[in-house]
């Protein structure tokens, strides 16, 4: 539907909005005044939907143009209160949440020869795929690529996915012994605290892998939550490429001199890498919540490609295209320590 169309529609739509009976002969007609455009009421008229004698006289709705109308509101009504509700369960999601049952969980990033892990807090009935969004403001993670769970309920093996999002890579080549359930349909009171522990598992490529432990049942959690409330060590940016890759990221970060420097912090800038501070975690985890985390990248990257000098996209280490990000920056980015 281009804009003349909805002109067209949302004019007949005021028009009945409107409109007043009035006795005309036998039958009543429904009336309105003359204030809109007059090419849109052009084409109402040469479409039947109304009448209009001169320019002084009050408009008239045609029996047909009074059907189109109620039908025209029932269908704009409709999608309206659709959106108005969407909107609504969006606000009750993105709400933090205290005074209830919670978990919390230590997830240790495994990084070879490093120490990354968050201590977090979140409610028991939250599903797995809310505790996957959890993990990923918890660290660096964007959400673009795939993950699972897997542990083990009830004597049963689970792999737990979201279908929404892909599922699991058929080139994983995953445990067939385990049962794929859905993540969205799970919730963490359904396994906790029976299991103690998890495996969590994002990017099939790099390869994240996080071991997931339960430390600790709460009847009645006073704080705001979800929250980050310990935590040890820098988390690898999206797409660094690997442990490996994340090694190379951090060297040339903290050496000036390294031939990669320049581009490898304006790489990580674009990417908001940063060093742990719990506050930049829990400030994450509500931007996270709200959306206002993609508002920030979608700044972020329209800002770096509206660059001249910058370039037009650095390539990633793990070799695939970075977006956009200026080069030279690294007195600003505050990334060596």
């Amino acid at each position: 539907m281009d804009e003349v169309d909805l002109m067209h529609d949302f004019t007949l739509m005021l028009i009945y909005l409107t409109s007043w009976d009035e006795k005309a002969g036998q039958k009543t007609v429904a009336k309105a005044w003359r204030t809109y455009d007059d090419h849109v009421l052009a084409s109402l008229e040469r479409d039947g939907l109304i009448t209009s004698k001169k320019k002084s006289s009050p408009l008239v709705l045609t029996e047909d143009g009074e059907s189109m109308a109620r039908t025209l509101v029932n269908v704009y009504g409709s999608l309206i209160n659709d959106f108005q509700r969407q909107v609504a369960e969006n606000l009750e999601t993105s709400r933090l949440r205290s005074d209830e049952p919670a978990f919390r969980f230590r997830i240790d990033l495994k990084l070879d020869g490093r120490t990354c892990w968050r201590e977090v807090v979140v409610p028991q009935d939250m599903t797995f795929a809310d505790l996957h969004d959890v993990i990923q403001a918890s660290f660096l993670w964007w959400d673009y690529h795939l993950f699972d769970f897997q542990l083990t309920s009830k004597r049963e093996k689970l792999m737990l996915v979201d279908p929404d999002a892909g599922g699991v890579d058929s080139m994983l080549g995953y445990d067939d012994a385990r049962r794929v359930v859905d993540a969205n349909g799970v919730n963490l009171l359904d396994v906790f605290p029976r299991t103690r522990t998890a495996t969590y598992t994002y990017d099939y490529g790099d390869w994240w892998v996080h071991k997931i432990k339960l430390v600790e049942t709460i009847s009645c959690y006073k704080g705001d939550m979800p929250a980050c409330t310990a935590g040890v060590g820098d988390a690898p940016p999206e797409d660094v490429g690997g442990t490996r890759g994340f090694e190379h990221f951090l060297e040339a970060i903290a050496d000036p001199k390294d031939p990669d420097h320049d581009e490898m912090c304006a790489w990580g800038y674009s990417q908001f890498f940063e060093r742990f501070s719990l506050d930049a975690v829990n400030a994450r985890i509500r931007k996270w919540r709200t959306g206002a985390l993609f508002d920030e990248w979608d700044r972020r990257q329209a800002e770096e490609l509206d660059d001249p000098d910058g370039p037009d996209g650095p390539d990633g280490p793990d070799g695939s295209d970075g977006p956009a990000a200026p080069r030279g920056g690294a007195a600003n980015l505050r990334l060596v320590p």
